[in-house]
């Protein structure tokens, strides 16, 4: 869970006009009116906080860069973005095969990713995705600025000092409060 964060509307347009294959499917009140939601990125969009923009647009530059040097079209569709474990998370398939689960995420950083093609241009995808996902611990999620990965909150996430320090803040004053209230029971 990113505690909330969603990427602005104006940013994830300007992905999507940089690179298209960042367009968003259908919204979720589109899909919901079918029954199902089966396209999350389309009915969540990007699922992280601003910070994480130049991020993901480093990662979609060197994406699309790839496809480029190899003279082929991007062939891929981009399933999720999103935080979790204070890491960027990036799953996608491509046009022609579908796996249904695309990865399985793991807080010791063994995650689990569908592979559906060993070509040498989809293998280089998979390692440029890995490399933002690894640098994307050392930019605050929220601001941009450059962050730490924070395990003391009550979710792991990326964040400056400045960002981090009035979350901290809370969460102390929430565990104090807790702590005093659990005292008056006994």
């Amino acid at each position: 869970m990113n505690a909330g964060m969603t990427m602005r509307e104006e940013l994830e347009e300007k992905l999507a006009n940089e690179f298209p294959f960042m367009r968003r499917g259908n919204s979720y009140k589109e899909q919901e009116k079918s029954g199902e939601i089966r396209d999350l990125f389309g009915a969540f969009g990007c699922e992280v906080g601003d910070g994480w923009y130049e991020v993901l647009r480093g990662l979609c530059h060197e994406v699309a860069k790839a496809y480029e040097s190899a003279g082929l079209p991007v062939d891929i569709v981009v399933d999720r973005v999103k935080e979790k474990f204070g890491q960027l998370r990036f799953h996608y398939h491509r046009v022609d095969y579908d796996p249904g689960i695309h990865a399985i995420d793991s807080l010791d950083g063994r995650d689990l990713q569908a592979k559906p093609d060993r070509s040498e241009l989809h293998q280089e995808v998979t390692k440029i995705v890995q490399k933002w996902k690894i640098s994307s611990t050392t930019v605050c999620e929220s601001c941009g600025a450059a962050g730490v990965l924070r395990r003391d909150l009550r979710w792991v996430q990326t964040l400056c000092q400045q960002c981090y320090s009035p979350r901290k803040q809370k969460i102390d004053e929430w565990r104090l409060k807790k702590e005093y209230n659990d005292g008056q029971r006994i």
